[in-house]
């Protein structure tokens, strides 16, 4: 009852013919769900039912498929010589939960049907363009949907603009007489207005001086700017639409991104130190360890939506959209999903992958770093708290960098993976998320590129990085 539509619609009828196919979800039989992915132990049973194979003999052959409602099927591969184990050459494991890759799928009839190998065709592979220009310290790159040029953030309060492959001789922004530049503090990211082709608004966060009367180290602004007559070049005047004061120079986040509500979401880290002293993260009343989110198409310089969680104020600041979060530097929207690089302590780094339309959740920080304790140090409770879909130890970087899920269309093979990176350490990864689950992990092969400050993405959806030894597009080699 489910296939309707579906271009597999014919295939799927002959399999069911054939007594193949039991449905999605047995032992019910009206349903198929053919864009779901397909479990390792769902792909065992499906081999038997086609390929016909005996009963088991005696004994268990995995070690983690017991109880598992496929694990007669698993057998019965087993004896026929098609499973290897779900992490070859270890013969002991099969893992029936986990998702099966196409190169997966192809091994798996392989060696059901006795195929003779062919030499593969060589998997296709990544390099990385520089983007031709002079750049200091960028930190962001963005673009109106659809616009060909690229605007690169430079962390001293300019933004410089690139167009026909050619840096333009003259900043698009330049406020670098308003920006603090001083180790974590200046001019962090740019967001265009969905509507930035018939509007020319776009929004800025960036480190300044106090407001008047204000208290600790600086201030953090979101402000607002326009397109001048010529469409290469901002105009001056400044709208500010919020300010936050920081206690510390450290933990600004400074992340801005229109969501696929149209509202504006801000990034914005525990307050600094370490240890979060101010004890912001677990406290949704304060703007400081949170993702915020407004409305800045309504009357004044924002509104707070009505489904915003705190709305009323009761509870929480009516800005905050989730909290918890020590440092979200970088976060992104990929359709209706919202990714968070979250730096870690001294110990753990965390990437967070939530539903975007779901307030109000708890990141954790500082009861955890990633999955582990940190105040208290022991005994912990992760109750109330969404846990990091990956996370990693300080043996292997030091600080994440958030990324985007790749939907670009020149390198098709990448799509839907999620790329993420570590400051310190200079690597590259990459998963697919499936069901909640960070999936088919890998490290990108991409030479020796230098801290990564951010990654960013064109009008057109392509990739880029920008790192200590330049501006980067993902490319095809």
């Amino acid at each position: 009852v489910d296939d309707d539509n579906s271009i597999f619609e014919g295939d799927i009828d002959r399999l069911a013919e054939a007594g193949v196919t039991k449905g999605c979800n047995p032992p019910t039989n009206d349903r198929y769900c053919p864009s779901d992915p397909v479990t390792r132990g769902e792909m065992a049973a499906f081999l038997v039912r086609a390929l016909g194979y005996a009963d088991p003999g005696a004994g268990d052959r995995f070690v983690d498929d017991d109880n598992s409602i496929f694990e007669g099927d698993i057998d019965r591969l087993a004896e026929a010589g098609v499973t290897k184990g779900c992490n070859p050459p270890t013969n002991d494991r099969y893992c029936p939960d986990q998702p099966v890759r196409r190169d997966e799928m192809a091994s798996f009839l392989g060696r059901a049907l006795g195929l003779t190998p062919m030499v593969p065709p060589p998997r296709p592979t990544v390099e990385l363009t520089e983007v031709a220009g002079n750049y200091t310290i960028p930190v962001h790159l963005a673009a109106p949907a659809g616009d060909d040029r690229l605007f690169i953030v430079e962390k001293r309060g300019t933004v410089q603009l690139v167009d026909g492959g050619s840096q333009v001789s003259r900043p698009f922004l330049d406020i670098s007489s308003e920006v603090i530049n001083s180790g974590e503090m200046g001019l962090l990211s740019i967001a265009f207005h969905p509507a930035y082709a018939d509007n020319g608004r776009f929004f800025v966060y960036y480190s300044g001086s106090l407001r008047s009367g204000g208290s600790g180290d600086h201030t953090s602004y979101v402000s607002e700017f326009t397109v001048s007559s010529d469409p290469d070049v901002a105009s001056s005047s400044e709208t500010v639409i919020l300010t936050v004061d920081q206690p510390y120079s450290n933990h600004n986040g400074g992340q801005l991104a229109f969501g696929p509500d149209g509202y504006l979401y801000i990034g914005l880290g525990d307050g600094g130190s370490g240890g979060d002293p101010g004890e912001n993260g677990q406290n949704p009343h304060t703007l400081l360890g949170s993702l915020l989110r407004i409305d800045v198409d309504g009357p004044g310089t924002y509104q707070i939506p009505a489904d915003n969680p705190f709305a009323d104020g009761a509870d929480g600041a009516p800005e905050v959209w989730a909290y918890g979060l020590r440092n979200p530097w970088r976060f992104s929207f990929d359709g209706d999903q919202l990714y968070i690089g979250d730096v870690g302590q001294g110990a753990w780094e965390e990437v967070d992958a939530v539903a975007a339309d779901t307030g109000g959740l708890n990141f954790g920080w500082d009861r955890l770093e990633g999955t582990h304790c940190y105040e208290p140090a022991t005994g912990c409770s992760s109750a109330g708290t969404v846990l990091p879909v990956l996370e990693y130890g300080h043996a292997e970087g030091c600080s994440v960098t958030g990324g985007h899920v790749y939907r670009g269309s020149e390198l098709p093979h990448l799509d839907g993976r999620y790329f993420y990176a570590d400051y310190c350490q200079g690597w590259i990864k990459s998963f697919r998320l499936v069901d909640g689950a960070a999936t088919d992990r890998q490290t990108e092969d991409l030479g020796d590129i230098g801290s990564v400050y951010s990654f960013g993405v064109d009008g057109q959806g392509e990739l880029y990085v920008l790192t200590t030894t330049g501006v980067h597009r993902f490319t095809a080699s």
